[in-house]
């Protein structure tokens, strides 16, 4: 994140460039606060992200800046690790789901027999 800040009484607004968190992060973060706030996405330039979230009138829960900054920023890096762990172990996974639904003759196992 590059920046936050309260644009008025009820909006934060969080600058985001995504050479550092994916637009994919981004949207996967902002997920978790789509029942609470009204959320305003809006490019500003080729890498950098201007995300406005407004609450919901409707929702009796408030919110303060800080709260709202670190629990946002945390999910941002949340995603991002498994974003990374996805694309890591990525071949590990078809590996395994070639192994699991394939018929057991295609496949050798090797027994290693300690002396």
């Amino acid at each position: 994140m590059v920046k936050a800040e309260v644009k008025s009484e009820n909006k934060f607004c969080f600058t985001i460039d995504t050479n550092i968190f994916s637009e994919c992060v981004i949207t996967k973060a902002l997920y978790w606060y789509a029942d609470s706030f009204i959320i305003y996405w809006d490019k500003v330039s080729d890498s950098i992200y201007e995300i406005t979230l407004e609450p919901k009138s409707s929702v009796k829960t408030s919110y303060t800046f800080e709260q709202l900054t670190s629990k946002f920023n945390q999910d941002l890096i949340d995603y991002k690790n498994r974003d990374l762990i996805i694309h890591e172990t990525k071949d590990i996974r078809n590996i395994l789901y070639v192994k699991a639904f394939a018929n057991n003759d295609d496949f050798e196992d090797f027994n290693i027999v300690l002396e």
